[in-house]
């Protein structure tokens, strides 16, 4: 199963917020090889932004390091931008990462966020908890 991680379950678990149990749970699946964990380019670059705004340069490159080290990272190209134009989704940035996982061939998008939850997407996008006990119950058969 492939699933692209949206930038906010990735800084949920990387900056221990609450209720980031299930994006924790979830990023122990990628590194546990149950699932396999994508993630955008421009996921890296927003994570650093968020997590030195926050806690330094020092702590962003850990983060950094840490996700290139778990997630395979998606390419976004002006292709993808475009594509992503012709979505009905109101917001550019979930679509753009939707044509992405679509490009890759993925099963499902990991997202926190209600809104892109709530969304039209190519890919069937699932919060944390949905995936984990998705995850679990196929584990169990």
């Amino acid at each position: 199963m492939k699933v692209v991680f949206d930038t906010n379950v990735i800084l949920d678990a990387a900056m221990s917020r609450p209720g980031s149990e299930d994006s924790q749970g979830l990023i122990r699946a990628v590194v546990n090889e149950e699932i396999a964990g994508l993630v955008t380019a421009n996921t890296i670059t927003d994570i650093h932004y968020i997590v030195k705004k926050r806690y330094g340069d020092k702590v962003a490159r850990a983060a950094v390091q840490n996700t290139l080290y778990v997630f395979d990272v998606i390419p976004v190209d002006g292709e993808s931008c475009m594509d992503a134009l012709s979505l009905p989704m109101d917001d550019y940035e979930d679509a753009v990462l939707a044509v992405c996982a679509a490009r890759e061939g993925a099963d499902y998008i990991a997202t926190g966020d209600q809104g892109f939850l709530n969304a039209t997407s190519p890919i069937q996008v699932m919060s944390p908890a949905d995936l984990l006990r998705m995850i679990e119950e196929i584990d169990a058969k």
